[in-house]
C-alpha cells in the first residue's frame, strides 16, 4: 500500500512538473524525455503494488532508476548551459527523496555515487553561477564540502535504514518466538491443542485419507500422587519423546494433562494401521527407570481412520476420542473406532458438547402442559417442561435424551432458570399455578431457593403460584437435607407435590416424612385400569389415601374423554394428559384456556 500511493502521487507530481516546464517555456527535449520516464517508472511501481507483483524489488530499482535519470538530466542541462545557482540545493535535496526508502545495501552503494556526482556538477556547472570569486584551492574545498555533505546525508539514511531493519528483524523474531511459544506445549515441546488443530485443518484438503490417534495415560494421577509432580512431568516428557521416535508419525501434540494426539503420515495406510498402533503402544508403555526404581507407564489408545471427502474433521476427532475412551474403559490397550459399537457414545458426547451452547443460544425453550380440574375441566395449573429447539440434528433431542446429560453436567438448575424465566414472562398465573420439576441434586444447591425467589420477584409472582414437584428419589439422597429444604420452601408459600406416586418401593413410607401438598398418581394405573380390576382398585385407593391425608390428588396419563370421566367419578381433584393438551412452547400457549368435554 505504501508503494502504491508513492507511485500514484509520483505520477501526479510528474504531470504537474511537466506542465510547469511547459508553461515556463523550459520544456527542452531533455525534459520531454526525462519527465515522462519518471511517470513510466512510477506507473510501473503503482501497477506492481496494485497487483502485488515483486513490489519491493520493483520499487527499489525504480527509485534507483529515477536517481540515475535525475543526474542524467542535470548533467545534460549543465552541458547545454542551463545550470543555475539554485541547482546546488536541488542536487543536495531532491536525490534524498528518491533514495530515502531504500535498504542499507543500496544506500551505501549510492552514497559515493552521490558524492562524485555532486563534486563534479558543482565544480563544472553550478559554482560558476555563484556571485563569489573562488581561488582554485577554495573552489576545490567548496566542491568537496558540498559533495561530502550530500554523501553524508545518504549515509545518515543508511544508518536509519540499518536501525529500522534491525528493529524489524528483532520484532519479526519476537513475533516468531511468541507464535512458537503459543503453538508449543511448554513442558514436552510438542504442539499444543490449538496448533495441532490448525495443522490438521491445513492438511485436511490435501489428503484423501487421514488417521487420527488419541492417547491417554493410565493411572497418571495416582502416579503423580505417589512420586510427585516432578516425576509426573518427567513421565510426560519421556512419553512425548517416545511418540516422536515412532516411525511414520507426522504430527504429535499434547492436548492437555496426560492426553496426547498423533497423526500418522500418508504412508501409514489403513491396512497397516493396526501394526503402527501396536508399535506406538509398545513404545509408549515401556517402563521408565528412575533413581528410586522403575516406574510403569500404561496408556489407552483410540484411533479413527477416515476419508476426508466423506467425513468432517470434527467428526473424525470425536470418533478417535470415543475409541480411546472405550479402550480405557475396557482396558484393551487400544481400539479402533467402530460405528456399530461407538455411535451411541459419540452421539452422547456430541449432545454434551452442544447442550451448553444450546442453553446460551436460546435453543432450550419452555413448554407447558395443562392440568385441569377433574370435574369442571377448567385449567387450574400448568406443568413446566423443557424442549430443545432448532438443534441442527436430524431430529431435535427429546428430554429423555438431554435431561440425563444435563444432570451429569450439573446444568439442571441453569435449564430451570432459563425455562422458568421464559414461562413467567408469558403466562398469567393470577388464577393458575405453575408446577416445576426439581431433582434432589437441584434441591440441595446452596442458592436454589434464593435463585427461585429472585426470578419470581422479577416477574412479580408469589411463591403460592408455584408447585415444586419431586420424585421419591429425595428419600435416597441426603433425605434430612432434602426434607429441611422442602419444609423451608413450604414455609415460604410453595406447594410440594410428589410425582409418579405408586411406581417406587418407598412411596407409602415417605408420605409421613415429606412435607407434601399434592400426590401425582402415575399414568401407568390409568392405562391398566381398563383391563385390570386390581389396577383400578389401586388407583381408587391412591385417590382416597390422598383425601384422607388432606392432599390434593392429580392423575396423570389421561388420553381419552372416557378416562377423564372415569377418574372424575373416582374422586380425583385434577387430571393431566394428552387429551387435555400436549406440551406446547409457551410462545404458542394462549394465556387463558378452558377445556370443554
Amino acid at each position: 500500500m505504501h508503494a502504491y500511493w508513492v507511485g500514484v502521487l509520483g505520477v501526479c507530481f510528474a504531470a504537474f512538473l511537466y506542465g510547469l516546464y511547459y508553461i515556463t517555456g523550459k520544456d527542452t527535449w531533455l525534459a520531454r524525455a526525462v519527465i515522462p520516464s519518471y511517470a513510466i517508472i512510477l506507473g510501473i511501481i503503482t501497477l506492481s503494488a496494485h497487483r502485488n507483483f515483486h513490489v519491493k524489488s520493483i520499487f527499489f530499482n525504480g527509485c534507483m532508476a529515477m536517481f540515475a535519470l535525475f543526474w542524467l538530466k542535470n548533467f545534460g542541462d549543465g552541458f547545454m548551459g542551463h545550470s543555475r545557482a539554485f541547482d546546488i540545493p536541488v542536487i543536495l535535496l531532491v536525490p534524498l527523496f528518491f533514495v530515502m526508502t531504500l535498504d542499507v545495501k543500496r544506500l551505501l552503494m549510492l552514497a559515493p555515487v552521490q558524492f562524485i556526482c555532486v563534486f563534479i556538477y558543482v565544480g563544472a556547472f553550478a559554482s560558476q553561477n555563484l556571485a563569489v570569486e573562488f581561488s582554485q584551492r577554495e573552489q576545490f574545498a567548496f566542491n568537496l564540502v558540498v559533495a561530502a555533505l550530500s554523501g553524508f546525508s545518504i549515509c545518515l539514511f543508511a544508518a536509519v535504514a540499518f536501525s529500522r531493519e534491525r528493529a524489524d528483524q528483532n520484532l519479526f523474531n519476537l513475533v516468531a518466538e511468541t507464535e512458537q511459544l503459543a503453538a508449543t506445549d511448554g513442558l514436552t515441546g510438542l504442539m499444543n491443542r490449538r496448533a495441532f488443530m490448525d495443522k490438521l485443518r491445513a492438511l485436511w484438503p490435501n489428503r484423501s485419507e487421514i488417521c487420527i490417534v488419541f492417547i491417554d495415560l493410565n493411572h497418571f494421577k495416582p502416579l503423580n500422587d505417589q512420586y510427585g509432580h516432578a516425576v509426573g512431568d518427567q513421565v510426560l516428557c519421556k512419553v512425548a519423546q517416545r511418540i516422536g521416535d515412532v516411525p511414520h508419525v507426522e504430527l504429535s501434540a499434547r492436548l492437555g494433562g496426560d492426553e496426547f494426539a498423533v497423526l500418522f503420515d500418508a504412508e501409514a495406510c489403513e491396512e497397516t494401521m493396526e501394526l503402527h498402533i501396536e508399535t506406538l503402544h509398545a513404545q509408549i508403555t515401556q517402563d521408565m527407570r528412575w533413581e528410586s526404581g522403575v516406574i510403569p507407564i500404561g496408556a489407552s489408545i483410540g484411533y479413527a481412520h477416515g476419508q476426508t471427502i466423506e467425513q468432517s474433521l470434527s467428526g473424525l476427532l470425536r470418533a478417535a476420542d470415543t475409541a480411546m475412551r472405550r479402550a480405557k474403559n475396557a482396558n484393551t490397550h487400544w481400539a479402533k473406532f467402530n460405528p456399530l459399537v461407538d455411535n451411541d457414545a459419540i452421539a452422547s458426547s456430541t449432545l454434551e458438547i452442544e447442550l451448553k451452547s444450546a442453553i446460551k443460544n436460546g435453543q432450550i425453550r419452555a413448554a407447558v402442559q395443562p392440568i385441569a380440574n377433574a370435574t369442571s375441566l377448567d385449567v387450574v395449573a400448568y406443568e413446566l417442561l423443557t424442549r430443545w429447539t432448532n438443534s441442527g440434528f436430524e431430529r431435535d433431542p427429546s428430554p429423555k435424551d438431554f435431561i440425563p446429560i444435563a444432570e451429569k453436567l450439573g446444568l439442571l438448575n441453569e435449564i430451570l432458570w432459563v425455562t422458568l424465566d421464559e414461562a413467567l414472562e408469558r403466562l398469567d398465573l393470577t388464577e393458575q399455578k405453575l408446577a416445576i420439576n426439581v431433582s434432589p441434586a437441584q434441591l440441595v444447591a446452596s442458592d436454589f431457593l434464593e435463585s427461585l425467589l429472585r426470578i419470581l420477584e422479577r416477574h412479580e409472582v408469589r411463591p403460592h403460584a408455584i408447585t415444586i414437584e419431586i420424585t421419591e428419589e429425595v428419600a435416597f439422597r441426603n433425605v434430612e437435607r432434602n426434607v429441611a429444604i422442602l419444609r423451608q420452601a413450604r414455609d415460604l408459600g410453595f406447594a410440594i407435590a410428589l410425582d409418579d406416586f405408586g411406581t417406587g418401593y418407598s412411596s407409602l413410607s415417605m408420605l409421613d416424612t415429606l412435607p407434601l401438598d399434592k400426590l401425582k398418581i402415575d399414568q401407568s394405573f390409568v392405562r391398566k385400569s381398563d383391563k385390570s380390576t386390581q389396577s383400578k382398585s389401586i388407583l381408587l385407593a391412591a385417590i382416597r389415601l390422598a383425601k384422607q391425608l388432606g392432599l390434593e390428588s392429580c392423575v396423570e396419563g389421561i388420553e381419552t374423554e372416557q378416562a377423564a370421566r372415569r377418574i372424575a367419578l373416582l374422586g380425583a381433584d385434577t387430571i393431566q394428559g394428552y387429551w387435555l393438551g400436549k406440551p406446547r412452547l409457551v410462545q404458542e400457549q394462549p394465556r387463558q384456556l378452558k377445556l370443554v368435554s
